[in-house]
């Protein structure tokens, strides 16, 4: 995916090389990618700006502990940790001045981008509730904190976890017949110290299905974004309401490739896509943003979403975990 986002925007990016561990893998690695095959991250890390870490999340840790005292500038996948005893040795790499960013992409998503624009421009005033169903886990979590703009407070979770029927979900190449399977929903309500809440509600089958849609509600002391409509104050009473909606070429008579211009919001532009015109997707700008931000930090040393900032994700994330096992609130 990185490479392909890489391809795309070559007046931005440049990949000079891939270390593969696998060594059965990386001849056929190289010969497929094009690029350089490196023995080592510290050997490549000579060759760039930045190292992007894109391994198993078994292994990733890892990596992260023993790139933790270099100087390289390391931009890593999600999550950083995926059970308590590789949180802790996290929590210790954070601790240090490590050159480390997580590349968490949904906030950086244009709709979701958007929406933060408008809650930091004041439009809907003072948001103390929001309900995110679009990301699974840490990915949940990183967008009810942006939204609620809280950093780190104790948070009282309870949470519960149901098992429904749905049609096959058509993902990563396997073909389906109709057939129901069993997915599983989980539902956490976040009450958070400074009076804040969120609840968090999502099925995997959001990501593949077209049964299983996001949703999205933003709600502020003046007004409420619910999904793409905005809704808002005017005083005295008084209220309007517009809908969020793209720019984008390609579409029907347009013979231009298809590429996403901008989000509006009536005549205010809520998002603009630095890269346009390349052919891609939401999902492709976030990752390319996140690779922006990285190229960034390097040069300025403004941190974008850093290993703290991750882990504090991540421990919510298990925090809902334990709730839903337990079946008793978690703090």
């Amino acid at each position: 995916m990185y490479l392909r986002v890489a391809s795309l925007l070559p007046h931005l990016f440049k990949p000079v090389g891939v270390v593969v561990r696998n060594q059965n893998k990386s001849r056929e690695a190289v010969t497929r990618l094009g690029l350089t095959l490196y023995e080592t991250p510290q050997e490549l890390a000579r060759q760039c700006d930045f190292l992007v870490a894109a391994v198993s999340k078994a292994v990733m840790p890892v990596l992260l502990t023993q790139l933790a005292d270099t100087d390289i500038f390391v931009l890593a996948e999600t999550p950083p940790a995926f059970n308590e005893a590789w949180f802790r040795q996290m929590s210790v790499v954070a601790s240090k001045e490590s050159r480390i960013q997580v590349a968490e992409q949904y906030p950086l998503q244009p709709h979701h981008a958007a929406r933060t624009r408008l809650i930091r421009s004041g439009a809907v005033g003072l948001v103390k509730h929001v309900q995110v169903s679009a990301a699974h886990q840490y990915h949940g979590i990183a967008l009810i904190r942006r939204w609620l703009d809280i950093s780190d407070e104790r948070c009282r979770i309870t949470a519960h976890r149901f098992e429904y029927p749905v049609l096959e979900v058509p993902y990563r190449g396997r073909s389906v017949k109709d057939r129901l399977e069993s997915e599983l929903h989980d539902i956490a309500l976040l009450s958070f110290e400074s009076g804040k809440s969120a609840v968090y509600d999502f099925t995997r089958s959001q990501y593949f299905s077209p049964l299983r849609q996001n949703r999205v509600l933003i709600r502020g002391s003046h007004g409420e974004i619910r999904d793409n409509e905005v809704t808002y104050s005017l005083g005295d009473g008084a209220y309007s309401v517009y809908s969020i909606h793209r720019i984008q070429d390609g579409i029907e008579g347009s013979l231009a490739p298809s590429s996403l211009r901008e989000l509006r919001g009536g005549s205010e532009v809520l998002y603009s896509n630095r890269f346009y015109p390349a052919s891609l997707s939401d999902e492709e700008l976030a990752i390319a943003e996140v690779l922006f931000q990285m190229s960034e930090y390097v040069i300025t040393g403004k941190a974008f979403y850093s290993l703290s900032e991750a882990l504090i994700d991540v421990r919510l994330s298990f925090a809902i975990e334990s709730a839903i096992i337990s079946g008793m609130p978690t703090f």
